[in-house]
């Protein structure tokens, strides 16, 4: 089950929060997110296309489960077109994120994650500059069934 999580409540007070934008595909919580507004004027939750548009994301998704036909919380998704609730990753506030949104198989304490094409999160390299933030690792945690890790927003 993917998530992005505030950790303590100064998060969830302080949190700026979109809930007017339409999903230009299908997107699950936590995921990293591109908000813009259309030429119509209705603002949109998009997916970044390439590493260039990843380094712009300022976003999460965290909708509420508002699907009771489901069965299992790892099967919700936002469906291309429907309303995403969007989230500004908060500038050193903690984070607890899910294992499952994190690309690379090793995370260490310490480690900067960034953005990836996909919506998920990779540890970043010296290379990687130019995001507007990252996600600095700072303990790994049980996250329900699985794990986690919490993670501190940082200018990147």
């Amino acid at each position: 089950m993917s998530k992005v999580k505030f950790q303590n409540y100064s998060g969830i007070k302080n949190a700026k929060d979109n809930p007017r934008a339409i999903a230009k595909s299908d997107l699950v919580n936590g995921q990293a997110v591109i908000y813009s507004i259309g030429t119509d004027g209705k603002e949109y939750a998009t997916l970044p296309t390439d590493a260039t548009t990843a380094k712009t994301v300022n976003h999460f998704v965290w909708n509420t489960i508002d699907k009771p036909e489901l069965d299992n919380e790892s099967d919700f998704v936002i469906k291309s077109g429907e309303y995403a609730r969007i989230f500004e990753f908060p500038q050193g506030e903690l984070l607890d994120v899910s294992a499952d949104l994190i690309v690379t198989t090793t995370v260490s304490t310490g480690d900067v994650l960034v953005p990836t094409a996909s919506g998920k999160y990779v540890v970043a390299t010296a290379s990687d500059t130019g995001y507007k933030f990252g996600l600095k690792m700072k303990e790994k945690i049980f996250f329900r069934s699985d794990f986690g890790y919490t993670a501190l927003v940082v200018e990147q």
